[in-house]
Parts: C-alpha cells; structure tokens; sequence
C-alpha cells in the first residue's frame, strides 16, 4: 500500500465569490466573538458573523462551560465586568434562564442556562443587526501588503469570500490570526503543551440525592480515580452552573491531554471525555439512592482552555495577574487566577489539578527541570484585578486584523487567568467597539485613538 503520510494534493487556482462586503467581519460567536459583533453593529458598522456551529455561544454553549467567572474583584463583589455581560445576565434572568447582573455580582458568578443563552445571543445579534452566518467553517485568511482584507469561509454554499475593513479573530485559537501569519504562541514554553481539555455534562435526578449518597457518590469517584479507572480531576457532583433546572447539575470533571490546534487530538479528546462521562453515571447510578441518576446532555464540543496566543503589541505575564498591574490602555479588567489544568492530563490519581509550585507530582519534569516556569503566586491581590491593555489585541505586523477572546497576546501563565468567560466578553465588547472605530476613521486598528475608544467603552457601560 502506498505510504500517503507525505503525499501532497495541489488544489486547483479557482475564483471564489465575495459575498459580502462590510465594516467589521467577526469570525468565531463564542465569548469573544459575540460580544465583538453586537458591539461593533451598535456602533453603526456594518458587521458580519461567521460561526461553525448552528448557534452562538461557543465554549458556554457548545462546551456546556459554566457558570461565567470572574465578573467581579479577587474575593469581592466589587465588579470587573459590565456592559453586554450586564445586558446578556438580566435577558436571562428575563426568561427564567439565568439570574439578575446585581445577583450574579453578589455570587460572584453568573450560572445560565444553555438553551437560554443561545436564544438570547441569537436575539442580542438579530436586534444589533449583525448579519449571521451559522454552519460556517474559517477556512483562510487573505493578506494582501500586510493587511488582511478577506477572510475565506466554507460551508454547504461552498467556498466563499468575505471582504471587510476590518476582522476580529474570535475563534478562541487564534486560527484567523494564524492563517494571516501573525505570530502565535502555542503552550508552555517547556514542552509546548497546552493546558487539558475535558467536558461538562448536566446531570439529571440530583433532587433525590441526601447528603449521604452524595458523601458516597464521592468517595465512590474518588477510589475508581485513584484505581486509575476514570481520568477525573475534581470529585464533586455540580451545581447550576450551566443549568438552572431543578434536579440538573452541570458537572465539570473530565480530563483530556493534548492539543486542541490538532483535529487528531480533539478527537481523542471527544472519545477519552465522553467514555469518562458514561463510566461515572454508571458508577453513580450503581449506588442505592442514585439509580434516577440520569445524563441529560454531553457537550456537542470537547471543553477547550487554551491553544494558540497571539503574539502582539504587548504581551501580558503572569506578574501582571498577581502584581494586579493596571496600562493606560487597559480596554478590560480581569480579576481571575492563574489557574492552569494539568497539561499533561493527569488527574486525581497523581494527586494532579494544577500546574504550579504546590503540585503534590513533586517528580514532574516541570518541577525538577523547569521550576521557572511553574507559578507560586497565584491570586490577584484581594479586592482588585490586572487590566487588559489594547495592545494586547493587536497583532505585530498584520494591520486589518484584532484579536479577541481567550487567544490575545498573553504568556501562558497570564492565559491561565484571563481565559474565563467574563473576561472574554468583556475583552470582545472591546474589540468590537474598537473595529468599528477603525473602519469608521478609516485607520488600521493599531492607529485607534485609545482614549477614544475607552471614552466609547464607558458609555457602552463598560468597565475599563
């Protein structure tokens, strides 16, 4: 048989159609994307969304991932994050989806329901005026001197084209900003892994559970993980995090090492994750009290926590996150931790969650060879947050082009914190604000006037 693993295919030169022509093209409706849209639409420009999957929402909806963290001040309810994040807690709490902005800041979190949430996006976009695309997949970005000026899509229509003035990369993993040749960063300087991935699945029958069963259920985990029979790295059983039905929990649990940039480990990832999820609602549902146990939704996306960063105008570190450093460009707060999942995917049975000083695997190669790059300090300090400057959005070199969510400019360390939710949300109402600004002066996006554009943030609501 002929070895193909070398074997190349020249795809043939073709036109593809444009079919659209706008101010501002978001590509990716996750936490990063989405805000960017609506934001960017609110300021007058026309604006396109492109997402993969047939809903917005990305990781808080695909993934399940709940509740949205770090809204508020390091062990304070002194808030960090408002604007469109404010908007979308109160559309929920409307519907019965979620609980109001003032709740979740008392909280210090704010749990959802998917379903809610994706019907609220949906209204968020339609009301804004964002023209969507769903089933879209990003295929390419054309740079033309320097400057990204389409960005190349895949769907059911074939291929197609999307020109724009501007593009916000809200992919999560920088894929956009990537194929443009910006420079990107992918894990640990170390070893280059990124952090694990692993899954959230809401749990039915919880509302039969006395505290005994669960005390049981637990210790039940806990030995099959130590026996190395599940790859877990928490043993709790949820709460409304990403559910707010009576009886549901939203588990956060599963564990899976490797590299998400990587379509072969995504789907190692998908099998290893949802095999864990069915091995535990067995093993639950083998105690007296639990048989109602039942699984009432597995994620349609593996959780994914890091991949690529951007390498832009700043790049924010892991002192920046515990020094609480605050740039005049801050666009967004962030006040979470440095709070990195094991990335070589070991779990409870190393005694493994972190990747840090403290870690009980006292032989791990990070420890014995690299002890610089293992955090000790971890925490903002209390009561305050590190800013997230406008730079950090701005890719070095490729001009038409910002970068929003999980994947700005970031070491590692400093990823491990801002890579939650309510710091992604606020980072894209930034981006979007900030792309329209762009194309409405007609300047490339590294030319916006910062303070102007922190001027447009604060009467958006926002907090800069």
């Amino acid at each position: 048989m002929e070895d193909t693993r070398m074997a190349v295919v020249r795809e043939p030169q073709r036109d593809i159609p444009v079919i659209a022509d706008v101010d501002v093209c978001v590509i990716g409706g996750g936490p990063g994307g989405l805000p960017a849209a609506i934001a960017a639409a609110r300021q007058g420009a026309s604006t396109m969304l492109v997402e993969m999957q047939g809903f917005l929402g990305g990781m808080a909806t695909s993934g399940q991932v709940g509740p949205i963290l770090a809204i508020t001040a390091n062990r304070s309810t002194e808030p960090t994050v408002a604007g469109l994040l404010a908007e979308l807690c109160d559309r929920l709490a409307a519907i019965g989806q979620g609980k109001p902005y003032e709740e979740c800041l008392q909280a210090r979190c704010a749990p959802f329901g998917v379903e809610g949430l994706k019907i609220v996006a949906d209204r968020m976009v339609n009301d804004a005026g964002v023209r969507t695309l769903f089933h879209a997949f990003f295929a390419e970005s054309v740079v033309e001197d320097g400057r990204m000026t389409h960005a190349i899509i895949e769907s059911k229509s074939g291929r197609q084209a999307i020109r724009a003035k501007v593009f916000v990369d809200g992919t999560g993993d920088a894929d956009v900003a990537s194929r443009a040749g910006a420079e990107c960063t992918l894990g640990r300087p170390a070893d280059g892994l990124p952090m694990a991935m692993g899954s959230e699945f809401i749990l039915g029958g919880t509302e039969a559970l006395t505290p005994e069963i669960r005390q049981t259920l637990v210790e039940k985990t806990r030995a099959a993980a130590e026996a190395g029979e599940v790859n877990v790295y928490g043993i709790g059983l949820g709460g409304h995090g990403s559910t707010m039905d009576p009886g549901h929990a939203s588990i956060n649990c599963t564990r899976a090492g490797g590299n998400c940039a990587d379509v072969e480990d995504l789907t190692r990832a998908e099998f290893a994750t949802r095999e864990t999820t069915w091995k535990l609602l067995d093993l639950w549902r083998s105690v007296p009290g639990a048989e109602g146990l039942h699984l009432v939704a597995t994620p349609a996306h593996v959780g994914i926590r890091e991949s690529r960063q951007l390498v832009g105008l700043h790049r924010i570190t892991g002192q920046d996150v515990v020094e609480g450093r605050k740039y005049d460009d801050s666009i967004a707060r962030c006040s979470y931790w440095i709070d990195i999942h094991c990335p070589r995917g070991l779990g409870v049975p190393a005694g493994v969650h972190l990747c840090r000083k403290k870690c009980p695997r006292t032989d791990c190669y990070m420890l014995t060879d690299y002890p610089n790059q293992v955090p000790d300090e971890l925490y903002p300090p209390e009561g305050d947050w590190f800013d997230i400057p406008y730079r950090a959005l701005v890719p070095q070199t490729i001009d038409g082009l910002l970068v929003s969510g999980r994947c700005i400019s970031a070491d590692y360390q400093a990823m491990g914190a801002m890579r939650v939710i309510g710091p992604c949300m606020a980072i894209g109402e930034a981006a979007g604000i900030a792309a329209a600004t762009a194309a409405e002066a007609n300047v490339q996006p590294r030319d916006v006037d910062v303070e102007t554009l922190r001027g447009k943030l604060t009467d958006a609501g926002a907090l800069v």
